[in-house]
């Protein structure tokens, strides 16, 4: 075999170039992580569960005095989105949902605030960069220029944190990928007090 491609150097060529070719891409995209430091926060996002039957209850959470807040309202039309509160924990690189007490169905037309236990002494940051320089990034559809041309459209993974072109990967739940349109970035945890 060796002999045969030694006579050939273009089917020689044809077959090392894009093994070379992909030997780079893997380890361009493998550098950035090994230099850039790994996250130092954890990250508070919504998903948006989209229904259409009336809910009793609307939520919306906000970030006031770095604290997480969530408040009731009644519900302004009968087909909304419902958000479910996420955190994704940096150190066990792990989802998980946090559940936000709902009330009875009150009068509340100027909106109640809930009970967060699972924030209770948590202070956090609004600012769309994490204090250690990481950004919340969501899938897009990428052309990829010629090689999108010769390789098709390719689909970036789902969301992720990003910085200096590190990227981490943030795991679906429930086998259920998270997809840009549905997510809103609430916050970044500082410190947890409790």
């Amino acid at each position: 075999m060796l002999k045969f491609l030694r006579s050939n150097p273009t089917i020689a060529a044809g077959i090392l170039l894009p093994l070379v070719v992909a030997a780079f891409f893997v380890i361009a995209t493998a550098i950035p992580r090994w230099l850039v430091a790994p996250p130092a926060h954890d990250l508070l996002f919504t998903v948006h569960d989209y229904r259409h039957e009336s809910p009793a209850i609307e939520v919306r959470f906000d970030v006031t005095d770095d604290r997480v807040r969530a408040r009731a309202f009644r519900p302004e039309n009968s087909y909304r989105s419902v958000p479910r509160l996420y955190r994704y924990e940096h150190a066990t690189d792990t989802v998980r949902e946090l559940t936000v007490e709902l009330p009875a169905d009150n009068d509340f037309e100027n909106g109640i605030l809930l009970d967060m236990p699972a924030l209770s002494g948590t202070r956090v940051s609004a600012a769309r960069r994490a204090p250690d320089g990481y950004e919340i990034t969501g899938p897009e559809y990428r052309g990829g220029g010629l090689m999108g041309l010769f390789f098709g459209r390719r689909r970036q993974p789902g969301l992720a944190i990003s910085k200096e072109g590190a990227v981490f990967e943030i795991p679906d739940v429930d086998g259920r990928p998270f997809y840009y349109g549905s997510v809103s970035f609430l916050a970044w945890v500082v410190a947890d007090d409790g």
